[in-house]
């Protein structure tokens, strides 16, 4: 036997850490971007029902990306699709929460102030971002090791 071999042979007895690991950092970085976002108080911008959609949806996104890092372990082709769904939804997310609170000016005090600022709202696409990489990157792999098990597999049984 081949390394390519004992290492195919390897996968079905061992767990996908990798995919793992990185959909487990998805939401650590998820975590850095709602703290970022909830520690901010300005104005009444943050008592509204755009919140607690997000507080909703931050919570599905933990829920749903900690059980994915479980089924992909397992090199199962399905969870590994939902995360990298997962991963484009937190681009997606860019676009609508913060960029709405960057681009909202309200009058608090007499005075104008932007709800997000410039370093803040850079903050949070990244952290954004990174979540996203680190889904996709999950999803991905786990896809590709899937694939290859399951190629091994089918081959090794015929034979």
């Amino acid at each position: 036997m081949d390394a390519s071999t004992i290492r195919k042979d390897r996968m079905k007895y061992s767990k996908n850490k990798l995919s793992s690991g990185f959909a487990l950092l998805s939401i650590l970085f998820n975590v850095f971007y709602f703290v970022s976002i909830y520690k901010s108080d300005v104005g009444n911008f943050y008592y509204s029902i755009l919140i607690g959609a997000s507080v909703i949806y931050n919570l599905l996104f933990m829920l749903f990306t900690f059980l994915c890092s479980e089924g992909v372990k397992k090199y199962s082709l399905g969870y590994s699709i939902i995360l990298v769904v997962i991963g484009v939804l937190q681009i997606g997310r860019i676009f609508y929460l913060p960029a709405k609170a960057h681009s909202t000016v309200i009058t608090v005090g007499g005075v104008d102030k932007v709800i997000m600022e410039d370093g803040q709202y850079a903050r949070v696409i990244f952290f954004l971002l990174v979540s996203a990489a680190f889904a996709l990157m999950g999803g991905v792999i786990g896809i590709i090791k899937n694939r290859t098990l399951t190629a091994y597999t089918k081959s090794s049984a015929t034979n």
